[in-house]
Protein backbone atom coordinates (compact mmCIF):
# COMPACT_ATOMS: atom_id res chain seq x y z
CA UNK A 1 0.00 0.00 0.00
CA UNK A 2 2.92 2.32 0.72
CA UNK A 3 4.45 1.68 -2.80
CA UNK A 4 1.27 2.20 -4.09
CA UNK A 5 1.23 5.71 -2.26
CA UNK A 6 4.48 6.59 -3.10
CA UNK A 7 3.67 6.04 -6.87
CA UNK A 8 0.68 8.37 -6.93
CA UNK A 9 2.65 11.00 -5.25
CA UNK A 10 5.66 11.08 -7.25
CA UNK A 11 2.88 10.92 -10.45
CA UNK A 12 0.89 14.05 -8.81
CA UNK A 13 4.24 15.96 -8.41
CA UNK A 14 5.86 15.36 -11.44
CA UNK A 15 2.55 15.92 -13.47
CA UNK A 16 2.48 19.58 -11.56
CA UNK A 17 6.29 20.12 -12.67
CA UNK A 18 5.82 19.45 -16.48
CA UNK A 19 3.19 21.55 -16.77
CA UNK A 20 4.60 24.33 -14.90
CA UNK A 21 7.98 23.20 -17.50
CA UNK A 22 5.79 23.44 -21.04
CA UNK A 23 6.23 27.28 -21.30
CA UNK A 24 3.74 28.82 -24.35
CA UNK A 25 2.80 31.64 -25.66
CA UNK A 26 -0.65 33.24 -24.50
CA UNK A 27 -1.29 34.75 -27.94
CA UNK A 28 -0.63 30.84 -29.40
CA UNK A 29 -2.74 29.50 -26.84
CA UNK A 30 -6.00 31.64 -28.06
CA UNK A 31 -5.26 30.94 -31.47
CA UNK A 32 -4.99 27.03 -31.35
CA UNK A 33 -6.87 25.91 -28.12
CA UNK A 34 -10.29 25.91 -30.67
CA UNK A 35 -8.91 23.09 -32.07
CA UNK A 36 -8.17 21.29 -28.88
CA UNK A 37 -11.77 22.05 -27.76
CA UNK A 38 -13.21 20.70 -30.77
CA UNK A 39 -11.64 17.39 -30.30
CA UNK A 40 -13.01 16.30 -26.90
CA UNK A 41 -16.36 16.40 -26.16
CA UNK A 42 -17.17 18.51 -22.79
CA UNK A 43 -14.26 20.40 -23.31
CA UNK A 44 -14.17 22.40 -19.50
CA UNK A 45 -14.39 18.72 -17.71
CA UNK A 46 -12.34 17.09 -20.15
CA UNK A 47 -9.74 19.75 -19.38
CA UNK A 48 -10.14 19.63 -15.92
CA UNK A 49 -9.61 16.15 -15.65
CA UNK A 50 -6.72 15.96 -18.06
CA UNK A 51 -4.50 18.90 -17.36
CA UNK A 52 -1.19 17.31 -17.83
CA UNK A 53 -2.16 16.12 -21.39
CA UNK A 54 -4.11 19.19 -21.97
CA UNK A 55 -0.86 20.93 -21.63
CA UNK A 56 0.80 18.25 -24.13
CA UNK A 57 -1.82 19.12 -26.84
CA UNK A 58 -1.52 23.01 -26.21
CA UNK A 59 2.95 22.63 -26.70
CA UNK A 60 1.64 20.17 -29.75
CA UNK A 61 -0.59 22.79 -31.41
CA UNK A 62 1.41 25.69 -30.48
CA UNK A 63 4.71 24.63 -30.38
CA UNK A 64 5.72 21.64 -33.28
CA UNK A 65 5.77 24.17 -36.08
CA UNK A 66 6.89 27.34 -36.97
CA UNK A 67 6.39 29.80 -39.37
CA UNK A 68 9.16 30.42 -42.10
CA UNK A 69 7.82 34.16 -43.61
CA UNK A 70 8.46 35.06 -46.73
CA UNK A 71 9.83 32.26 -47.98
CA UNK A 72 8.67 32.23 -51.65
CA UNK A 73 8.87 35.50 -53.63
CA UNK A 74 4.97 35.24 -54.18
CA UNK A 75 1.66 35.04 -52.24
CA UNK A 76 -0.06 35.65 -49.44
CA UNK A 77 0.94 35.81 -46.20
CA UNK A 78 -0.26 32.58 -43.96
CA UNK A 79 -2.22 33.18 -41.18
CA UNK A 80 -0.92 30.86 -38.23
CA UNK A 81 -4.50 30.66 -36.50
CA UNK A 82 -5.37 28.70 -39.80
CA UNK A 83 -3.56 25.86 -39.02
CA UNK A 84 -4.77 22.61 -37.91
CA UNK A 85 -1.01 21.37 -37.95
CA UNK A 86 -2.47 17.82 -37.10
CA UNK A 87 -3.37 17.68 -40.97
CA UNK A 88 0.48 17.40 -41.76
CA UNK A 89 1.69 14.93 -39.85
CA UNK A 90 2.18 12.71 -42.11
CA UNK A 91 5.30 14.73 -43.62
CA UNK A 92 6.81 15.10 -40.23
CA UNK A 93 10.36 13.34 -40.80
CA UNK A 94 12.02 11.84 -37.68
CA UNK A 95 15.45 13.72 -37.19
CA UNK A 96 14.90 16.74 -39.94
CA UNK A 97 12.80 19.76 -40.10
CA UNK A 98 9.91 19.21 -42.72
CA UNK A 99 9.07 22.59 -44.72
CA UNK A 100 5.27 22.62 -46.06
CA UNK A 101 4.41 24.80 -49.26
CA UNK A 102 0.76 25.72 -48.85
CA UNK A 103 -0.49 26.64 -52.27
CA UNK A 104 -1.17 30.73 -52.69
CA UNK A 105 0.94 31.60 -50.10
CA UNK A 106 4.53 32.96 -49.53
CA UNK A 107 4.99 32.06 -45.87
CA UNK A 108 5.59 27.90 -45.30
CA UNK A 109 4.96 25.69 -42.28
CA UNK A 110 7.94 23.99 -40.82
CA UNK A 111 7.03 21.05 -38.80
CA UNK A 112 10.53 20.29 -35.85
CA UNK A 113 11.68 16.26 -36.35
CA UNK A 114 9.51 13.53 -34.26
CA UNK A 115 13.18 13.48 -31.89
CA UNK A 116 12.40 16.87 -30.84
CA UNK A 117 8.58 16.27 -30.08
CA UNK A 118 7.67 16.12 -26.25
CA UNK A 119 3.81 14.90 -26.98
CA UNK A 120 2.52 13.70 -30.50
CA UNK A 121 -1.33 12.95 -29.90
Amino acid sequence: MRILLIFLLISILGNAQISEDIKLNSAKIQMFEPYIAFKHTDFKTWKENNKLIYWKELWYYTESFYVKRNYLKDGEVLNESIIDISRFEYLRKESEESIVELTGFKDVIVLIPNNKLIYKP
